[in-house]
């Protein structure tokens, strides 16, 4: 099976830092590994094997991230018209990223990286969240604290996986 990696906006923090590492490791494993951003000129940081997907220049690279999601919408629709069956691993994006797994019958594990206070303060995004939260095979978090918010205020059962250390 295929795993596609899913990161509308790769920039300069913690989050791309363990993207790296994760990545490139899947691929010394010889997994069948893809990525879908909209950053093209981030190619270099990763293995050669990578099935790096992006645009053809760096026209993206500049816009929001809002744009950016959605031009990957666009790469990931055609990226499942050629390949069926794959496994989706969000790392960005993990609303929009759960609502087209569901609607193409997709597998997805997401990869949430925040603390549930910043992005659930109204009712409706509260909402969202609870439902579309129960949708994913796996919720990956990075802390047991923060692990203890997401399933308790979702009622969901995430699994803490720590940061990797760049040796």
């Amino acid at each position: 099976k295929k795993l596609l990696i899913f990161i509308p906006s790769i920039e300069d923090g913690g989050v791309e830092k363990n993207l790296f590492l994760i990545t490139n490791n899947l691929i010394k494993k010889n997994l069948d590994v893809s990525l879908i951003t909209a950053n093209k000129e981030k190619k270099k940081f990763f293995n050669k094997k990578l099935n790096f997907i992006s645009a053809s220049n760096n026209y993206w690279s500049s816009k929001n991230r809002f744009f950016k999601t959605i031009f990957c919408f666009y790469l990931l629709l055609k990226f499942y018209l050629k390949n069926k069956n794959f496994l989706i691993l969000s790392f960005q994006a993990n609303i929009y990223a759960i609502f087209f797994s569901f609607i193409l019958g997709l597998k997805i594990i997401t990869r949430s990286n925040t603390a549930p206070g910043g992005w659930s303060s109204n009712i409706l995004k509260r909402l969202i969240f609870k439902i579309s939260f129960k949708y994913p095979v796996k919720i990956i978090v990075n802390s047991f604290d923060f692990k203890k918010q997401l399933d308790t205020e979702f009622n969901i059962k995430s699994i803490c996986i720590y940061n990797p250390f760049n040796k």
